[in-house]
C-alpha cells in the first residue's frame, strides 16, 4: 500500500443537481471525507459532509454523516462484527455487515470492490448499511455485485431489480463512473 498520498476527487451526480467533493488520504490507514452539495432524487435541498475511517485493509472503522443545514448526524462505530452509535449504544440490528453505502456519494461503491472477493463474474450478494438522504436515516439492506474485468464491477440493486450499472474503477478501485448515478469530473 502507498503511504501518504491524497487524492481528491469531484464527482457530479447524473440523476439529480448534486456535486461531491472527495479528498482520499491513506498514510497508514485510510481517511476519506466528501462534501457533497445540492438537491436529492426528492428536490430536497442538502448541504453534507461524510467521513469514513478505515484500516489500510479497507476494513471500515468509523462513518460520519453531518448535515450543514441543521443539527442532524449520524455517527457509527464499528468494533468487530458490532456497531455502535456516537453515545456508545450498540445498534445490534447491524451487526455482522461490514460495508455501508452513503447515498450522496459514489465513494462507498468503492467498498465492496475493494473488500469481496471476486472469482470470475459470479455475483456476491452483500449487506449494507444504507444511508437514505431523503430522510436522514440508515437502513439495513443488501445488494449485489460482480466482476466484469479488471476496471468494472457490475452493480444490481435488489430493491429496484431492473436497476443494474457497470461501474468503472481507477487502478485504486475508486469510481470514475457510475451510469444513470455519478461522473468523476
Amino acid at each position: 500500500m502507498e503511504i501518504d498520498k491524497t487524492e481528491i476527487i469531484v464527482w457530479q451526480a447524473l440523476s439529480w443537481p448534486s456535486t461531491i467533493i472527495h479528498t482520499h488520504t491513506i498514510n497508514g490507514d485510510i481517511h476519506d471525507y466528501g462534501l457533497a452539495v445540492g438537491k436529492t432524487d426528492e428536490g430536497i435541498p442538502f448541504a453534507m459532509e461524510y467521513e469514513v475511517a478505515l484500516t489500510e485493509d479497507w476494513d471500515i472503522k468509523e462513518v460520519s454523516i453531518k448535515s450543514l443545514l441543521d443539527e442532524r448526524v449520524i455517527k457509527l462505530v464499528r468494533r468487530g462484527d458490532r456497531w455502535y452509535d456516537g453515545e456508545g449504544k450498540h445498534l445490534a440490528g447491524f451487526d455482522g455487515v461490514g460495508l455501508v453505502d452513503i447515498s450522496i456519494s459514489p465513494f462507498t461503491n468503492t467498498l465492496p470492490i475493494r473488500r469481496l472477493q471476486f472469482e470470475g463474474e459470479r455475483t456476491q450478494k452483500v449487506d449494507v448499511i444504507y444511508f437514505d438522504e431523503n430522510k436522514f436515516s440508515i437502513s439495513r439492506l443488501q445488494q449485489i455485485y460482480s466482476r466484469v474485468n479488471e476496471r468494472i464491477y457490475r452493480y444490481q440493486d435488489i430493491l429496484l431489480p431492473d436497476f443494474v450499472s457497470d461501474i468503472t474503477v481507477d487502478s485504486e478501485g475508486l469510481v470514475m463512473d457510475f451510469p444513470k448515478m455519478f461522473k468523476r469530473v
